[in-house]
């Protein structure tokens, strides 16, 4: 680990030298060696204590924590290597020969907020410019959405991850008969290998869905090419089916029993969701809370998972759960599915009662199924739907 002097702490923080002092002078701060520079992690608890500041905790009770070994920030075990900022982005801007505002603005979108002094980092600007010159045939617009997708998607994982290790690592080990500094020492001892299996982890998983969806893009993309230029026609297909699950009775558990309650289901629900709706060509799309939205490849899939999930939930996690399903075209945009055989889907879900599955009369008729029999309910009036919806019940033959 490299040692910097107090200024260079400053300039990375970045903060003023007082404030690197201040610290100093309080003992948070690692001793200083004979030539007053410390270890760059030190660079990270200056940017802890300024977090605890703005959460209105009092740097001398936490001073006082640390002097009595009641608290540890050893930041140097699972923060990287600080680096400086070299550039604003109004330089970069320049060099791309792009407008600041849009450089700044795909920052946003990817998580990081350009700060006052308008300086980001080098690897921030390297892909940054990666970004925006990978994608140069991109609008504006269309540079700010793929921003979004992954800058939201990768700050989800990164609280979730935590919010994992918390509880399954720093709450189990709070229960164990040692002293706090032994507590300590166990978590401090797992994280740095719990952030190398995530950085794994991620990269791996990333490849490997990388090539089935790449896979599947260029069939799309070929059946398309085919039918364009005349080489032959698109095979008929199932349209996809869309589902929507919802457990009965979930409000009143939050309510009667606590959050914590409420998440102990929803944790027992994805278990089960994760398994059923994969076994049939299904992945859930949404994350409700006290639901989920899925997308099939067809509707014959959604209905056999949907008879199953039924079945399985109420096992799981003690709560009936109810249905919709419908099937039709539908817009995928950033992850996420639009249009109105979504929004029926939704409707049909509503409509539907504990324990039923709900599926519209295009999600029936595109369903080759001998093993589920289907009970006519008649043309059903949804909220928010034009048209009535002709719906069936669907149960195992």
């Amino acid at each position: 680990m490299t040692k910097l002097s107090a200024q260079e702490i400053a300039d990375l923080v970045p903060c003023s030298l007082a404030d690197v002092r201040r610290l100093e002078d309080l003992g948070i701060l690692e001793q200083a060696d004979g030539d007053g520079r410390h270890p760059s992690s030190d660079v990270h608890v200056v940017r802890l204590m300024g977090a605890f500041e703005d959460a209105g905790i009092s740097l001398e009770d936490v001073a006082r924590g640390m002097k009595s070994g009641e608290l540890q920030f050893p930041m140097g075990l699972f923060m990287p290597e600080p680096v400086g900022q070299p550039e604003t982005y109004e330089a970069l801007a320049a060099r791309l020969g792009r407008e600041p505002d849009l450089v700044r603005r795909i920052s946003r979108e990817v998580g990081l907020s350009p700060p006052a002094d308008d300086r980001l980092r080098a690897e921030d600007a390297e892909h940054l410019a990666l970004i925006l010159t990978t994608l140069d045939l991109a609008d504006d617009e269309e540079l700010s959405r793929f921003a979004r997708l992954y800058g939201g998607t990768v700050q989800r994982l990164v609280t979730s991850g935590l919010q994992f290790f918390d509880r399954a690592v720093r709450q189990r080990v709070a229960t164990f008969d040692v002293s706090d500094s032994e507590k300590d020492a166990l978590v401090f001892q797992r994280a740095p290998t719990y952030t190398v299996l995530v950085q794994s982890l991620v990269s791996w998983l990333q490849r490997r869905h990388r090539e089935h969806a790449v896979l599947e893009y260029l069939v799309g993309v070929a059946e398309d090419s085919m039918e364009e230029r005349g080489i032959s026609p698109r095979p008929p297909k199932q349209p996809p089916a869309i589902a929507f699950l919802d457990l009965t009775g979930y409000t009143r558990l939050a309510e009667e029993r606590g959050d914590e309650a409420a998440a102990a289901v929803a944790s027992d629900l994805a278990t089960v969701v994760q398994a059923t709706a994969t076994m049939h060509g299904g992945r859930p799309v949404k994350w409700l809370g006290d639901g989920v939205m899925f997308h099939f490849d067809d509707p014959a899939g959604a209905i056999r998972s949907g008879i199953e999930l039924v079945e399985q939930t109420e096992r799981a996690t003690t709560m009936p759960a109810r249905i919709g399903i419908n099937a039709g075209a539908v817009i995928v945009q950033e992850g996420d599915y639009f249009g109105r055989t979504v929004n029926v889907a939704a409707r049909i879900a509503d409509y539907a009662g504990p324990r039923d599955v709900i599926v519209s009369d295009e999600a029936k008729r595109n369903a080759s199924v001998t093993d589920v029999s289907f009970e006519p309910l008649g043309e059903i009036p949804l909220k928010g739907v034009l048209k009535a919806v002709r719906l069936h019940r669907a149960t195992r033959a």
